[in-house]
């Protein structure tokens, strides 16, 4: 577990260091919904739009300061 931990610490790392951001699946949300964070702080919940492919995914809303601290919290992601 520690190895796949560590896996996925240094692609959410890459990631965001290149300016792209980070999905972060939510068991809570609905079917074709995810967390995606972005390098700024931000975290979104966001739509999979198959309907669209020049814009693949919708806006759903932007987290709170409270809700995104209560995310990594949760997943245990260190900002």
């Amino acid at each position: 577990i520690q190895t796949l931990q560590g896996v996925i610490k240094n692609l959410r790392k890459s990631d965001l260091g290149s300016g792209h951001c980070f999905l972060i699946f939510g068991e809570q949300l609905e079917e074709n919904e995810a967390f995606y964070e972005y390098p700024d702080g931000r975290i979104s919940i966001e739509r999979l739009n198959k309907n669209n492919i020049d814009i693949p995914r919708e806006l759903v809303r932007v987290l709170t300061a409270p809700e995104t601290k209560a995310l990594r919290k949760r997943n245990a992601i260190i900002r």
